[in-house]
């Protein structure tokens, strides 16, 4: 993929919707990965789902977002017992992973539509 402006602005720097040199250097990169691959290593182990696709804020943002419902969880449901917040908290991790392993593997398949796009 070439990096190639339409026309020469000068104001081309500052246009948010204009792909930059870094933009398409990382789709460069997710697109050369395997989505199956993120997938797998994301629903083993978190963080080498984050290393392999080298995205490691997204995969944060995930995971403080998994706490911060957890917590509000727990904090609506402070007079339960052990085991049922035990229980509730079992669903809210599994959403988290599901999340994770989604963000994952749509990060390198968008790279590869952005990538096969004539005006990227």
């Amino acid at each position: 993929m070439r990096f190639k402006p339409e026309g020469s602005n000068s104001d081309y720097a500052f246009n948010p919707f204009l792909p930059t040199r870094r933009d398409i250097e990382r789709t460069d990169e997710l697109a050369r990965k395997n989505p199956v691959l993120a997938g797998f290593l994301t629903f083993f182990l978190l963080p080498l789902g984050m290393l392999y696709l080298n995205r490691g804020v997204n995969g944060l943002k995930i995971l403080g977002y998994t706490f911060i419902v957890a917590f509000i969880v727990g904090a609506t449901n402070y007079n339960k017992s052990d085991k049922e917040l035990e229980a509730m908290s079992k669903p809210v991790g599994m959403i988290g992973s599901i999340a994770a392993i989604v963000e994952s593997t749509r990060a390198v398949t968008l790279a590869r539509k952005r990538q096969s796009e004539a005006n990227f």
